[in-house]
Formats: structure tokens, sequence, C-alpha cells
């Protein structure tokens, strides 16, 4: 996933990959780190592509992935 900008498409692809949902990252991300987050919710932030930041590292750490930061070459 290089260069990816859209958080929506890094849910779907997660969940390709990992033949899981939405729902299941969800459960994840409520379970790891004590949230009670609604689906509604949830669906709602990925879509808007309106996550904070340390929300989507919470998130993607809760399914086993984490973001890396590199610097232009």
């Amino acid at each position: 996933m290089e260069n990816v900008k859209d958080i929506k498409k890094v849910i779907i692809d997660i969940c390709y990959q990992e033949e899981v949902t939405r729902r299941y990252i969800l459960d994840c991300y409520n379970k790891k780190y004590n949230k009670e987050v609604q689906e509604a919710s949830f669906n709602r932030m990925i879509n808007n592509n309106n996550v904070k930041f340390s929300t989507l590292v919470d998130i993607l750490d809760s399914v086993g992935y984490t973001i890396d930061i590199r610097k232009k070459l």
C-alpha cells in the first residue's frame, strides 16, 4: 500500500487481505482499547476520511498493522 492518501482504501485493502469485515476491525479496536465506538460512527469516520491520526494508529495496531512514514527521495 504505497502512497495511499485515502483511509477508506487502506481499510478496504486490509479487509481484503485479511478476509475480515470492517465490523471485525471495529470489534478488535473496541476490545483492545476498551472503547465503545458504534459501527455507524466508525463507518462515517472511515468513509469521510475523518480519523484522528492517533485513532488510526490504534485501529491499525488492533489488527496487526502499523504506519510507516518515510522521507521522500
